[in-house]
């Protein structure tokens, strides 16, 4: 299986994963300088290995300010359009919010060539969000909030199309066959059957940046 590694602007930790996709996440946005973060954008998405922008997006929950967690979000929608790389986003609490930048934003560059699909990482919201984002064009990552009881995230892939998902760890301790397990029950597959859709998806959203890498 494959593992993307998410690369935050500012932080210590080297990475260590093979692939890796690079953001400013809204947690770590702190004394932040804009400039020198778009600048570090740039030159990490011409490195080999980065094959995404994120994660990005916006936080009601955090103590980030709201208009530097904007200003944070469209430099990373600016960096995965001009790059053409799919763009990796944590939300929570402003699914409205942000549905609506990366409105204005493919509105903006209707008729650019360049792919840059959107996906929600985390996902455990409820059904019908999933759908909107679905119907937006956009993809849906879910993790360990899958095995909850009764949990959103589990009847949301159920109900979303097998060309829409992905599979994360995240920041579980859970071992990612262990997700893949509780998703193809989910989905009633084979787990075989489950890898080879997710790998199809990889392909298809991540395949056009790193050709070589499947």
């Amino acid at each position: 299986m494959l593992e993307i590694e998410n690369v935050w602007y500012g932080q210590t930790k080297t990475p260590c994963a093979p692939l890796r996709s690079v953001g400013l996440h809204p947690w770590y946005l702190e004394n932040i300088d804009l400039a020198a973060a778009r600048a570090w954008l740039g030159a990490q998405l011409e490195m080999p290995g980065t094959v995404a922008v994120g994660e990005a997006g916006l936080d009601k929950v955090t103590d980030t300010p709201w208009d530097l967690q904007l200003a944070a979000f469209q430099v990373c929608i600016a960096a995965a359009q001009a790059h053409g790389r799919p763009l990796l986003v944590h939300c929570v609490r402003a699914y409205s919010e942000v549905l609506a930048c990366l409105k204005e934003a493919r509105s903006y560059t209707a008729h650019n060539d360049r792919v840059w699909p959107v996906v929600f990482h985390g996902f455990d919201k409820h059904p019908n969000t999933a759908r909107e984002i679905c119907a937006a064009g956009h993809y849906l990552s879910f993790g360990a909030a899958l095995l909850k009881h009764n949990s959103h995230a589990a009847e949301a892939l159920r109900q979303t199309p097998e060309d829409r998902f992905f599979l994360e760890t995240d920041s579980s301790d859970l071992p990612i066959e262990a997700i893949y397990e509780q998703a193809a029950v989910l989905r009633g597959l084979p787990v075989a059957d489950l890898k080879e859709l997710i790998r199809h998806n990889y392909k298809k959203v991540f395949g056009a940046t790193q050709p070589t890498i499947i």
